[in-house]
């Protein structure tokens, strides 16, 4: 049962990423701007095709990365992990229990990375809205990458408050 809300979670913030492609792949011309500098000026460009093909296979790779770099710490090296009382977390009878936790951990960081590409997707639709003129928005993007690093922010100190526990799982 402790798997099951992760896992729900990033099924539903998959399915919101990818309806959300699809839904506004037609609404992106087919060169778009995907760059800007910091007045919100657009300075690089790519096809419609390859944002959206990007957009997926980062929102595919970064939190499969995520989630395959933490559940490595059942089988590598102690040396090679940081983490507040390493030696006691990952003593022998512990390191299964462990490592199962930290993978829920990196399960619910995933989602963070899904949403937050997500609202990267929609902030370079915003800015490629012919209407309004190609920019992308100071505020918004300070709204999206505010909440990420809010967010990374209070994931990181739930991680390192958990492990600063020396108690049973």
């Amino acid at each position: 049962m402790k798997w099951f809300a992760p896992i729900f979670a990033l099924v539903i913030c998959y399915a919101i990423f990818f309806a959300y492609v699809v839904s506004s792949y037609d609404d992106l011309p087919l060169r778009l701007a995907t760059h800007f500098n910091l007045e919100g000026r657009p300075n690089g460009w790519m096809s419609r095709d390859g944002f959206v093909e990007f957009s997926i296979g980062f929102c595919t790779l970064m939190p499969a990365f995520i989630v395959g770099v933490m559940s490595m710490t059942g089988w590598i090296p102690v040396s090679f992990v940081n983490l507040p009382h390493r030696d006691y977390w990952l003593a022998p009878e512990r390191r299964k229990a462990t490592s199962a936790l930290l993978l829920r951990y990196a399960l619910w960081f995933a989602c963070m990375n899904v949403l937050f590409i997500t609202g990267v997707h929609w902030m370079v639709v915003q800015a490629n809205d012919p209407i309004h003129g190609v920019r992308l928005s100071g505020l918004g993007m300070v709204f999206v990458a505010g909440t990420f690093l809010l967010g990374t922010g209070i994931w990181v100190s739930l991680v390192v408050q958990r492990f600063n526990k020396t108690d049973a799982l």
